[in-house]
Order: structure tokens, then sequence, then C-alpha cells
């Protein structure tokens, strides 16, 4: 996510931004001195914005010391702090062997909660930022025989990542683009260039022959076995890939997606939450979340998405089955019930304890 466009709603666990904070929440001066980390999270300065395509624009993100970034690998995702209560996940699109500099691509999105706006609108050079270290739940294999990278929009952002990583490594891959159109292919020659163009394919859906190209089944099919295939945009351009994909015939384990958007239902039947560390023993109402009961009686739980996007908040089962309702799992992990998003997910057994 998103590429990562998708806005999701946060909460502020500690501090939104490093330095002296102007009134709409982003840093506008201060020098950071004296604090690289705080509460986990990186002190950054915004070095460099550029428009990419319609509507995306990207940033580079240095540590205020200039000291090295942490290491990432492809697919990996950050949390930015925008704002007081403003967190977002973007995808990490540079070059994982230049520790210099993180580079995001970010879309304006018409139905913005916040985020993508504020950084349209208001983050520019020299500005401080706080940053989580970059977290990967979708990494690319390159000893696969065959990775196919489908993008949607602003989707390429971790895609365009591994299509350098794959490059690097002499692996065989190939990238498939679509967007409303040719303006809003972010990073097409700077992929081209990478990758080869014989490796990659775009498709504009204002123009009706590219988009009658488009056909996800028989470009999986034509991968040929023991092809992984890596997903991501908008919830429903993922959901026709991993169809098309399952009818090729590709395992669950073959199908990889990026999500940073999900429509979450916290409606449910009411259980006992108990947290084992902390003694406390609640009801978790239909409606309400297991870490927001938690904390009204006294537990620190720190979530930052609440939706389960992110994996802030990803907690030990000890005892009962999870209602797992997060994204940020796979459907492997969900399975093991060896852990639960307290910020969205509920529980299908009277009890639940959790390591907290």
């Amino acid at each position: 996510m998103t590429g990562d466009a998708a806005e999701a709603a946060a909460t502020a666990d500690g501090p939104a931004v490093a330095g002296a904070e102007g009134t709409d929440g982003v840093v506008t001066d201060g020098t950071g001195a004296g604090a690289v980390e705080a509460d986990g999270l990186l002190e950054v300065v915004v070095r460099r914005r550029v428009p990419v395509a319609a509507d995306v624009v990207a940033l580079e993100l240095a540590r205020i010391d200039g000291a090295p970034l942490p290491p990432f690998t492809a697919g990996s995702h950050v949390d930015l702090h925008l704002g007081p209560g403003l967190v977002r996940q973007y995808s990490l699109c540079g070059d994982p062997a230049d520790l210099s500099a993180y580079r995001l691509g970010i879309l304006r999105t018409v139905d913005s909660k916040g985020g993508s706006r504020r950084v349209h609108s208001r983050v520019r050079p020299g500005q401080y930022l706080l940053m989580s270290p970059p977290k990967n739940n979708f990494e690319v294999d390159s000893a696969v025989p065959r990775s196919v990278l489908f993008a949607g929009g602003i989707g390429i952002t971790p895609l365009l990542a591994m299509a350098r990583q794959l490059a690097a490594d002499g692996a065989e891959f190939e990238v498939h683009h679509r967007a409303r159109d040719r303006g809003r292919f972010a990073f097409a020659d700077e992929l081209a260039a990478l990758a080869g163009e014989h490796r990659v394919s775009w498709y504009a859906d204002d123009e009706p022959e590219t988009v009658a190209a488009f056909d996800a089944e028989a470009i999986v099919r034509a991968a040929g076995s023991g092809a992984h295939v890596y997903v991501c945009g908008p919830r429903g351009f993922m959901d026709h890939v991993e169809e098309a994909a399952r009818r090729a015939g590709l395992p669950e384990e073959a199908i990889h997606e990026e999500n940073f958007a999900n429509d979450v239902d916290y409606s449910g039947t009411p259980f006992t939450v108990v947290a084992a560390r902390s003694g406390v023993k609640a009801r978790v109402e239909s409606g309400r979340t297991i870490a927001d009961t938690l904390r009204e009686n006294g537990v620190a739980v720190r979530t930052t998405c609440e939706t389960g996007v992110c994996g802030t908040c990803l907690t030990r089962v000890i005892e009962g089955t999870p209602d797992h309702r997060d994204v940020f799992q796979s459907p492997a992990q969900q399975r093991t019930n060896r852990a639960i998003t307290l910020c969205c997910s509920r529980s299908r057994t009277p009890v639940l304890v959790v390591d907290v």
C-alpha cells in the first residue's frame, strides 16, 4: 500500500513529531539535536520532494544526524507520523543498498482522511517527522522459478523495490502495472531502466486496447509452474488478480499481497479477555475492541492503525481461539492462532487469554 496511499485510521501512542511543531502538526523548525530516536521511532528530515506522476510525490527521508538508516528488504513499509494522531503506512520504494535515505511514493487521494492530504499540502523539504523502523510482511523470494508482480496505481511502490532486488539477484520476473491513465504510471522510466522494457507491461484504463490485453489469469498461466504472484493496489484490483491466480492453479502460499486498508467489522458475541501478565480480566462487548477494553482497565496496549493493517498490537495467544479480522497476518499465520491483533480481532471462544 497501497502502495500505500490507502488511508488507515490511527491513534497517537507517544510523540507524533520531533523538534518544534507548527500549528498544522508538521514540524517546521528545530534542530533535532540530542535525540536520534524517540520512543522507538526514528527522527528524520525530509531531504527531497519530487513529483513522479499525476497526484504522486516521492519523498526522501534521512536521519537528522546523517547516520545510515536501518537496513530494509524489498516489500518493507514504515509508519510515518505526520501529526498528532495521524499515522500512516507507506512502502519503501528506494534501493535497499542505499541507507542514506528512504524513499516513499505517496498518492493524493480524493477521500483522504488526512494522511495524503497532509503530505501533499504541507510536507516540504527541511521538515522533521517521526518514523518507525522498517517492517516487512511482503517479502519477495528470489529463489522461485518466476515472480509475477501486479500493481494497481500507486501499488507500484513496494513492487519497484522488489523488481530492483529481483534484477540484482538475476531472478526471472515480470511486472504488470495498471492505472487510470498514462499520467499515473509512477516511476515508469525507472522501472523500465532497471527491469528492461521486455519485462514490464503497462495498461491504461482509458486505452481500450491495453485494457483488453490485461488478462491476469493468462499472464499467471504463462509464467509456468512454480511461479509466485505479488500484488498491491486497490482492494478490487487485488481481489481480481488473486482470483485469477487461483484459477490458474496457484496455491495460496504462492499468492502474496500488500494491504494498507481494512474495512473492519467490530461486532460479534461478547467474550472475556484475560491479560495474563497484567492479571486483568474484562468483558469485550460487541462493537468494542480488545485494545480499548484493556486500556480502559489499566492495561497498556500500543496501537497504530486500529484496523489490523500494521501489526503494532500483534500479541501472543495463550488460550482460546481468535476470530481474526486483520490483514497483517497471512491466512497461514492466522490458522495457527498463535497471535492476535488486539485492535480489531475478536474471540471465537468465551474466554481469550493473551500475553500482555
